[in-house]
């Protein structure tokens, strides 16, 4: 792989459009779930993934569930690390259309931050080679069925890039960083940003989509 430009892509879905697929009856046992470690098993990956319980029963109610279950089908618990009354940390082979179709896929690893929460929705964290992530944003969609994922995407290039575009719009876009207004869930919103910089909230929601679509334009461009 020497030579190869690589990236990252976070994939995510909000609750409401999460909500409307199988993978969503996990949070039926497990309100959230956090992928600590992955590596390629056979046609998925074998993950240690920590999981905050809906009731002290969870872990085993979850286990007892027969295969034609959607949750089962999407997690395969192969051992038990620790459980608790709330919490366990197993070690589990995530299946699921969509993790079958990134373990087909070469040059690419789920990495932390990969994660869901009942009320807040679910993210996928990828690494890999910029062409294969290209094949994994199409193929996404087609998976999952859905229009509703939204991509995140981090270039060496980006960083820099928002160094070129005019200052008040590089002021707006680094605060919007530093808020964590580009974290999932977001930390704040245009409104905490716009106070923060003694702008009208259209001002900053204008500075936020021209930074955004250099800075898109600019990874699109190291393609």
């Amino acid at each position: 792989m020497a030579g190869t430009s690589l990236r990252t892509i976070g994939l995510s879905m909000k609750n409401a459009d999460w909500a409307n697929t199988p993978q969503y009856s996990i949070t039926e046992f497990f309100t959230i779930g956090r992928v600590l470690n992955s590596i390629p098993d056979g046609d998925s990956f074998l993950s240690q993934i920590e999981l905050v319980k809906v009731h002290e029963r969870s872990l085993e109610d979850f286990q007892n569930l027969g295969d034609g279950a959607p949750a089962s089908q999407l997690m395969k618990i192969r051992e038990v690390n620790v459980d608790t009354e709330t919490i366990s940390i197993v070690m589990a082979n995530l299946h699921g259309p969509f993790f079958r179709m990134l373990r087909g896929l070469e040059n690419v690893w789920p990495i932390s931050p990969t994660n869901w929460e009942k009320g807040s929705g679910i993210l996928v964290t990828v690494y890999g080679e910029q062409p294969t992530l290209r094949t994994l944003a199409r193929r996404s969609r087609e998976i999952m069925k859905t229009n509703k994922i939204l991509f995140t995407l981090s270039s060496p290039k980006t960083e820099f890039f928002v160094e070129e575009i005019p200052d008040r719009r590089r002021e707006t876009v680094k605060t919007a960083i530093s808020m964590g207004y580009y974290e999932y869930p977001r930390r704040c919103t245009q409104r905490d940003i716009a106070d923060r910089l003694s702008l009208k909230q259209a001002t900053v929601s204008e500075h936020l989509q021209r930074g955004e679509m250099s800075i898109m334009t600019s990874w699109s461009d190291t393609m």
